[in-house]
């Protein structure tokens, strides 16, 4: 419990992460329990037989590694995974919405002590998004154990894709609704993760006051997904960072910002930006194509540096997105690849952005170096993740869990599953381990004072 000027806790597991993959997590590790449901059996006979077989059982006390034997589960490298998302979304990428497999149960006898901290509020990532940014996974891919998106709403979205302040929503919702709030400790940065003999000393600050604060706990979990925009590694790129952005959120803000200060400058209606120096956004995903729509929607001028031919370019996920669930994603896809256009648009394959500065970029092909004015500069090429940083030497994870320690775990982004459909069946093979562990040994850490 917090004493003095220093927070300090004692606790079983420590969940660092209060995303997706850490709310996913702290549910099973708070009694939620899935159960094979015979009522709906699943239409793979193999995964049918061997989870009829001991039904009565929790999937958490259950041993699944026989789901590695299954082709269509194996080639994904995460068999689990794949099996609790056809569990409850059997048929899903086919358009099926048929009953999933499972069913719940909550059983706070089942508790392991643990807490979750994060750095911003429950949510994690999802608070920072933009709002109205449309989701790539459909709204049911986003459940939670036990909780779903449906059961949120009061039935059925009449959309088949939300925005992203209603997935923020939802996931604080779902908090609430399992009752695990008080688990759950918003604001908190860390600095180091250490063991000293079998327990792990988390340090960090608490970014709303300053407070230090220091956690024991016989496990650790890394759940914070990848929140670092990576950067383009240019000398100049730091002295520019007044016109450099990362997202489409940020872009938005610039460009607004830039169209009332030239309103309230000239005292006369802002001129079409369409003759001004143009955006260069960087990169071919998501991300990138969210940052052009935005500028093209304005009437702005946009040139999109792409680092792939056309050839790689048809193979992208973009490429794979169906038009009609789609629709603002594959128009852009098109201008990229060259099958339609717009006045505003201009693409430039096989391109690096190689210099920056104040008010030109240079922008690189394997024929030419082209000198060119710009705007702003929106810079999508991805996330990463710095947390390994704070542990003494950076960890490795095999099956979600150290190979060097078998009391550190990983799971979400930090563990290679970056979809909310997939990372719970991560989080369920860390609570098989933890559930074991806290049930065989219950060696909860000694009260000796800090």
């Amino acid at each position: 419990m917090p004493t003095g000027c220093c927070a300090k806790f004692d606790t079983h597991v420590l969940i660092i992460g209060n995303g997706p993959a850490g709310i996913a997590l702290s549910a099973f590790l708070s009694g939620m329990q899935p159960f094979y449901d015979e009522r709906h059996p699943h239409q793979n006979a193999v995964v049918h037989e061997k989870l009829l077989a001991n039904y009565q059982l929790s999937l958490i006390d259950q041993d699944l590694s026989w789901s590695s034997n299954l082709t269509e589960l194996s080639q994904s490298g995460r068999p689990l995974s794949v099996l609790y998302d056809m569990l409850v979304r059997p048929g899903a990428d086919m358009g099926s919405v048929d009953p999933g497999s499972l069913q719940w149960k909550l059983d706070k006898s089942r508790d392991v002590p643990h807490m979750v901290i994060g750095e911003t509020k429950i949510g994690g990532s999802w608070n920072e998004y933009d709002p109205e940014m449309l989701t790539v996974s459909f709204s049911d891919w986003m459940d939670m154990p036990g909780f779903t998106m449906e059961q949120w709403l009061g039935g059925r979205p009449l959309v088949k894709r939300l925005p992203s302040c209603a997935v923020a929503s939802y996931l604080k919702r779902y908090v609430e609704n399992l009752r695990i709030r008080k688990k759950f400790h918003q604001f908190f940065v860390v600095s180091s993760i250490k063991k000293v003999e079998d327990v792990w000393i988390t340090e960090g600050t608490r970014s709303t006051d300053g407070r230090k604060f220091v956690i024991r706990s016989k496990s650790v979990v890394v759940a914070c997904g990848k929140t670092s925009p990576k950067t383009l590694q240019l000398p100049n790129e730091e002295n520019c960072s007044s016109r450099i952005v990362y997202d489409v959120r940020a872009l938005k803000e610039k460009l607004d910002a830039t169209r009332k200060t030239l309103s309230d400058v000239e005292n006369y209606d802002a001129p079409s930006t369409s003759t001004s120096a143009p955006v260069i956004v960087v990169g071919d995903g998501v991300t990138s194509v969210d940052c052009v729509r935005h500028c093209l929607e304005r009437d702005t001028p946009v040139v999109h540096v792409i680092r792939r031919n056309l050839r790689e370019l048809r193979n992208v996920t973009l490429s794979r997105l169906s038009p009609m669930h789609y629709s603002e994603y594959t128009e852009i896809y098109r201008m990229m690849i060259g099958r339609s256009s717009h006045k505003n648009y201009q693409r430039i394959l096989e391109a690096n952005l190689t210099s920056i500065s104040k008010f030109h970029v240079e922008i690189t092909t394997p024929s030419e170096c082209i000198q060119m004015p710009y705007s702003s500069i929106a810079v999508c090429i991805g996330r990463e993740s710095h947390f390994s940083k704070v542990f003494e030497s950076p960890p490795s994870f095999l099956d979600y869990r150290s190979p060097d320690d078998d009391t550190l775990y990983a799971v979400g982004s930090f563990a290679g599953d970056h979809f909310v459909r997939f990372l719970v069946g991560g989080c369920l093979r860390v609570a098989q381990h933890l559930t074991g562990t806290h049930c065989t040994n219950n060696n909860v850490i000694d009260k000796t004072p800090l």
